[in-house]
């Protein structure tokens, strides 16, 4: 639907900004709103505030935790956080401390925000990221949440920059507009709401993680030789069975974990567990406040499905597309870009549809669906996700070659104790978002309830 919002020259901000796109009338309510709630720049409540650190790091075992813009999720700082040797971190200036509010500044994400606890502290931060530090006269935790409410959201919206490569600056983000005028015991509320979804969110990472581990024991991981020799040859006709001639397809690595997975018993092609072929999704028409949710690959979680940040379609394209719609306890595949092979499990009641970068898995009787969803997303089907992905710049996997998956079934009783303990992550989960929304309405109806009188 075409937008047509008209802007006087008098108000036009400067030369800075003549883009249309700048002056949409919901950036403008916002703004209005955050005016007469007498709102001030958040350049006047910083200490301090840094780019990440540029250098690009070689990872290690031991060292100084690393967080990156991939690690600002919609609940905390999620997945895995990676370490660097302290001689690459320039200087103190560099170690976050707890309250800090880290944004990221570029890429898909930019505008997602995540804020430093105690198990943080002594940090340091990744070059796709700014960090905040506040002064006294203001919570922490309230400022992150107006991050994460529309008011925060349409501003940095707003000031970010670029098409390809969308992108906000520490100078633009001085600029962002925060209501301070906010009694201390509410400050106090929201940060209460904070820490409890967070610790929510830590015991949902902490059962899946579980689950996954359960897995590996099972498969004996750790007596699987993953070693990789210096050279190793491989017949022609092997190369022509499976249509690949590149090198790394079949190192030798790859071979050995399918012969450990026959080794411990039961295994099967992914294509035999399966109630109707294995496909992709579709691209819809995104339609705003359509009832039908959208899940592309973006949503596809370290552990568990961001639903939160869905886009939506409507009943008509829902109705017309049956083939890409998703049905509770599928199990969907990101097919395409950089995490290729991540997968999780739906678990909602709610119509949805795989958009076409997302892979649909619907498993039969003989496979429990969240068991599927965990062993896909834990080493057995990374790799495997790794050897089938073809492509250089953009990383893809097909579903017939999705559908060549082996799998290890275990007995019943197992795939029921892993779907157990993912329910229970879910759950924690479910609980953390129901706290955080509590949080992000309370600062949105403070905000509003006090300018719509």
């Amino acid at each position: 639907m075409t937008v047509k919002s008209i802007v006087k020259v008098s108000e036009l901000e400067g030369a800075k900004r003549l883009d249309a796109e700048y002056y949409q009338p919901k950036y403008l309510r916002a703004k209005d709103i955050l005016k007469r709630r007498r709102a001030i720049q958040l350049g006047e409540l910083l200490s301090d505030i840094s780019y990440g650190i540029y250098t690009e790091p070689n990872y290690v075992d031991e060292g100084t935790d690393f967080i990156r813009a991939l690690n600002l999720q919609e609940y905390s700082i999620e997945g895995k956080v990676l370490k660097v040797r302290p001689a690459v971190i320039p200087s103190q200036r560099y170690l976050l401390k707890a309250g800090d509010i880290l944004i990221v500044r570029s890429g898909a994400n930019v505008g997602n925000v995540g804020i430093i606890v105690e198990r943080f502290t002594g940090a340091t931060f990744g070059s796709y990221t700014i960090r905040l530090r506040l002064k006294d006269i203001i919570n922490p935790y309230y400022v992150y949440i107006l991050f994460k409410t529309k008011f925060g959201r349409l501003q940095t919206l707003r000031f970010r920059t670029g098409l390809a490569q969308p992108n906000i600056n520490i100078p633009n983000l001085k600029l962002l507009e925060i209501v301070n005028q906010v009694p201390a015991t509410e400050q106090k509320r929201i940060e209460h709401l904070v820490r409890t979804s967070h610790q929510a969110t830590l015991e949902s990472e902490t059962r899946y993680l579980q689950a996954e581990q359960m897995i590996l024991d099972e498969l004996r991981w750790d007596k699987l030789d993953l070693s990789q020799p210096k050279s190793y040859a491989v017949a022609l006709s092997q190369a022509n069975k499976v249509n690949r001639m590149d090198a790394e397809h079949f190192q030798p690595k790859y071979d050995r974990l399918l012969q450990h997975i026959a080794k411990r018993g039961n295994p099967a092609y992914l294509r035999n567990l399966v109630t109707q072929p294995i496909k992709r999704g579709f691209q819809p028409t995104y339609v705003e406040q359509g009832e039908v949710i959208v899940i592309n690959s973006q949503h596809l979680g370290r552990y568990l499905l961001n639903i939160e940040a869905t886009e939506r379609t409507d009943d008509t394209f829902w109705k017309s597309n049956k083939y890409c719609q998703v049905r509770k306890n599928d199990v969907l595949l990101y097919s395409t870009g950089a995490y290729v092979g991540r997968t999780n499990a739906w678990f909602g009641d709610q119509r949805a549809i795989g958009s076409n970068h997302v892979t649909i898995i619907r498993p039969n009787a003989t496979c429990n669906p969240l068991y599927l969803s965990v062993y896909l997303n834990a080493l057995p089907g990374l790799m495997q996700a790794e050897r089938w992905a073809s492509g250089s710049g953009q990383r893809e996997i097909y579903p017939e070659d999705t559908a060549r998956f082996v799998i290890q079934l275990p007995s019943m009783e197992f795939q029921q104790h892993i779907a157990d303990l993912v329910t229970q992550s879910w759950h924690a989960r479910q609980k953390a978002t129901n706290l955080l929304e509590e949080a992000k309405k309370r600062v949105e109806d403070m905000i509003e309830g006090a300018v719509s009188g």
